[in-house]
């Protein structure tokens, strides 16, 4: 924002204009209520601009190359909307309320001089900084002090919420990380020892049917060599006896039924 447009107080106000044309035709005096803005500069008692406040301020260039026209109004929305609604019309900025090094009586004299807040009289030079007085120039140095120290809070401030956020923000990744952690190891697939392991328990629990096997008396070694010679390939990982056992049945059954189909 310019740094003058703190000098600026707007106040809206109705004004009431006599209707030339209307009084004519009515033959009684005739009024309309106008939107009016009254600009007076901070520092300066003397000068006063009234403007309608729906007249062209500025026209504005946009982006596709056209221009749209900025009313008084528009320029001052925030301070046009209280105004709108009954409430006050309180310049944009920190009031002078809040600045400790003012006294009651200089906030006072200041709000005479169209001074209402802290950013205004941090902005002040030339003739309306002359109108201060002696101590003027000391009022505004302390405004600018002020002004400096508030901005390195806030900065401080911003900080500490980003920092609070991005601690927030890991140890929610690390609870996620530790709970996907738990999930991939309760469902991690079975390796092939395990595989083996459980074949062998359930042989097991069916060892007596194997009783009857003719592969039952075979070492493991003589198994494996008899399964690669029927199958191709030598039984995978390490199975236990039961389970060369019952892979030996298996394929000593499927062999019967090729030669019974023959």
């Amino acid at each position: 924002m310019n740094p003058n447009e703190n000098l600026v107080v707007p106040v809206f106000k109705i004004h009431t204009v006599p209707n030339e044309a209307r009084s004519r035709a009515m033959g009684r005096p005739q009024f309309d209520d106008m939107e009016i803005v009254e600009i007076r500069m901070a520092g300066n008692k003397q000068t006063v601009g009234v403007f309608p406040a729906h007249e062209v301020w500025k026209w504005e260039d946009k982006p596709d190359g056209s221009r749209e026209p900025v009313t008084y109004a528009m320029r001052w929305a925030d301070i046009y909307h209280k105004f709108k609604a009954n409430e006050a019309q309180v310049q944009s900025g920190t009031p002078l309320s809040e600045a400790p090094f003012l006294s009651q009586a200089k906030r006072y004299e200041l709000k005479a001089l169209n001074i209402h807040t802290v950013e205004a009289l941090a902005a002040l030079d030339g003739t309306p900084l002359k109108t201060l007085g002696i101590g003027g120039r000391e009022m505004k140095t302390q405004a600018q002090a002020y002004l400096a120290k508030a901005e390195g809070s806030a900065v401080e401030t911003r900080l500490a919420a980003e920092n609070e956020d991005l601690r927030q923000q890991i140890a929610d990744l690390q609870a996620q990380f530790a709970q996907f952690g738990k999930s991939s190891t309760a469902k991690v697939a079975p390796t092939e020892a395990e595989d083996d392991a459980a074949a062998g328990e359930e042989d097991e629990t069916t060892g007596d049917d194997q009783s009857e096997s003719p592969f039952a008396d075979w070492d493991d070694e003589d198994l494996k060599n008899w399964i690669a010679d029927a199958q191709g390939s030598r039984p995978k990982g390490n199975p236990n006896h039961a389970t060369l056992v019952r892979m030996a049945d298996e394929i000593n059954a499927e062999l019967a039924k090729k030669n019974e189909g023959n």
